[in-house]
């Protein structure tokens, strides 16, 4: 665990009924939303939240997510999620997340985070908009990757989605947890209903808006991690890509 929690705080989520999947498990998509919701609850108690960047014409973008899933989630779990601000590194603020049943850590999460000037889409450095008491550098709870996620060349699966109205956040593009959610749903269907999911490192690259469709691809690399990319269809642009490890249920 880092050794910087000060400005830590706890969000809690029973796991309801549409939260899982077919098989009782807490589905990838709700767990993205489970840490989205405890990020925004955290920066706004500290004065940094969505509704203080818009009024400077700012806001945040989740640029990448690693997550390790110590044990399964299951339907009437009731999940403590605690987050904090962990570092800037150059252009990307940093929040590591512990995630809690019953008083044990069952896992962890390290995200990183883009400040977007919302008129010209570029970002701004967070250390400009950041109090010095938010640029902790320390250990995290998962290491931040150093580099991109490889780059998919061949895929054995592919599904295609219509972005919709349910797919677009307050940012007006579409939320980090529809593209979890497209790449876990172009797994391969025997890892969907005898694996649960373990890691899950996400890298989001360009935004995606209303109408478009996109084409969820990946790849099997061994018992148990599939490789992901997610494109627009009508230009090819890569938007995502991730990679995801599997444990036997």
């Amino acid at each position: 665990m880092s050794g910087e929690t000060r400005a830590a705080s706890i969000s809690v989520f029973p796991v309801r009924n549409f939260d899982i999947d077919a098989y009782g498990y807490l589905s990838p998509a709700r767990i993205a939303g489970y840490f989205q919701q405890a990020a925004s609850e955290s920066a706004d108690a500290l004065g940094f939240g969505l509704t203080d960047l818009n009024r400077r014409g700012l806001t945040w973008v989740v640029v990448r997510q690693q997550w390790e899933l110590d044990e399964a989630l299951m339907l009437g779990d009731a999940l403590c999620i605690e987050t904090w601000p962990s570092g800037i590194e150059r252009w990307t603020a940093l929040r590591d997340f512990r995630l809690l049943k019953e008083g044990r850590e069952v896992g962890r999460a390290v995200t990183s985070w883009l400040v977007l000037d919302m008129t010209s889409r570029r970002p701004v450095r967070p250390s400009e908009i950041l109090s010095e008491m938010f640029h902790p550098q320390g250990l995290h709870v998962v290491q931040p990757a150093a580099g991109p996620i490889a780059v998919l060349n061949a895929h054995s699966e592919q599904r295609r989605f219509g972005v919709r109205y349910s797919d677009i956040d307050v940012n007006h593009h579409v939320t980090n947890a529809s593209y979890v959610g497209w790449a876990i749903d172009a797994i391969g269907a025997s890892t969907w209903s005898n694996y649960r999911l373990a890691t899950f490192d996400v890298q989001f690259m360009a935004e995606c808006g209303l109408g478009a469709s996109v084409v969820s691809r990946s790849t099997q690399q061994g018992a148990d991690c599939w490789l992901h990319s997610i494109v627009r269809e009508d230009d090819q642009k890569e938007l995502a890509r991730a990679i995801s490890t599997w444990k036997k249920k």
